[in-house]
């Protein structure tokens, strides 16, 4: 290596924190364009926390110490966003929260193996473990999150009544059809979440375009830039596209391939077919549950119908390759976690195996 190339950064090459940021997501988005969405996020909430110190996006990453990078974890602990206009604001998670800061120590590394801020390798790793430990958290065993088979129940059984509303002699045609647009929606939502374990993020992303007729199914856009084929119950796909009938996207201007699967129907998308925030889900989901009489009973969240179609797939084939592929992990050993939910299968198959050979001896 020559000793230019190994020269950090001059005086006659000056840098900003802005294009240093830029160059670390473009290198990330290389990789994974997933992962570098969630970091220009993370690095968007850095760079209003450094304007609230002083520091500007043009100024040297110099500027760039020890204790801005700590500081920025309870100054994000205190932030508070808004999914969407009819929401009330709450306090970013703590997933979101790690993986912001995990963004920001990213940034960190690079700029230190760079000899671009004024920490050494070994005082990032210092700091990095540092980061770590406050951010930590450890989500509940799988058993936890695991809904039982009287939930499901309970939120498909009220998902499929028609809402009150619908039944009022004062609503408009308007009103009408908007209320049983979103009763179909809602419907067909909790029955595809239901039979393909897809993440909420997944299932607002859906295009028309994307589904595959032929199989009954979908052609999913995952995490890591991966695409898998993802099929629908019977059930699902005939909810699926009532809905879709009903929803006659042929009047709308643009080509019905690149309307989203499933689109708002509040007074202010009005005709136009806009996407769902997976906020909006996730509130369906909190409703249903409220209603159903299972919220004090069990904390439901979209998520909770991917653990739940996860462990039935496994049990039902015992194929965790097969499981972890209908599923999109890159790492199998995402997927392992739910085998662990079938121990009592493996319990129930064992005695039956072995233990009735023990009763026809008549051993004790």
């Amino acid at each position: 290596m020559t000793e230019s190339a190994s020269k950090p950064p001059t005086e006659a090459t000056p840098t900003t924190i802005a294009h240093e940021i830029e160059r670390f997501l473009s290198q990330r988005a290389a990789r994974s364009a997933y992962t570098a969405r969630t970091y220009r996020t993370g690095l968007t909430h850095f760079l209003a926390y450094l304007a609230e110190r002083g520091i500007a996006p043009h100024d040297p990453p110099t500027l760039l110490t020890r204790a801005v990078a700590l500081d920025f974890i309870p100054w994000l602990a205190q932030q508070r966003f808004t999914p969407d206009a009819t929401a009330p604001e709450q306090p970013l998670s703590m997933r979101s929260r790690q993986l912001y800061v995990r963004a920001v120590s990213g940034l960190y590394r690079q700029l230190a193996l760079e000899g671009t801020i004024p920490l050494s390798y070994g005082d990032y790793a210092a700091l990095n473990a540092e980061m770590n430990k406050e951010t930590s958290f450890r989500p509940p065993p799988i058993e936890k999150r695991l809904p039982p088979d009287e939930v499901i129940e309970a939120i498909l059984e009220t998902v499929r009544q028609p809402p009150p509303e619908l039944e009022r002699d004062d609503l408009d045609e308007a009103q009408r059809r908007r209320l049983k647009l979103i009763w179909l929606r809602d419907q067909a939502i909790v029955l595809c979440l239901y039979s393909t374990g897809m993440r909420v993020s997944e299932l607002v992303h859906l295009r028309r375009g994307d589904l595959d007729h032929t199989d009954q199914g979908a052609w999913v856009h995952g995490k890591g830039g991966r695409t898998r084929f993802v099929r629908f119950s019977h059930q699902a796909w005939q909810a699926l596209m009532r809905y879709l009938r009903e929803r006659q996207d042929s009047l709308a201007s643009g080509a019905p391939t690149d309307k989203p699967v499933f689109c708002r129907h509040d007074r202010a998308a009005g005709g136009r077919r806009l996407p769902l925030s997976t906020y909006s889900v996730e509130r369906l989901i909190t409703r249903l549950a409220q209603e159903s009489g299972v919220l004090e009973r069990f904390n439901l969240t979209p998520h909770s119908f991917r653990h739940y179609f996860a462990t039935r797939f496994l049990g039902f084939t015992g194929d965790l390759a097969l499981t972890q592929d209908v599923l999109g992990h890159a790492d199998p050993g995402t997927t392992r976690v739910y085998a662990k939910t079938t121990k009592a299968q493996h319990i129930r198959a064992h005695r039956d195996l072995f233990d009735r050979d023990t009763e026809d001896e008549g051993m004790p």
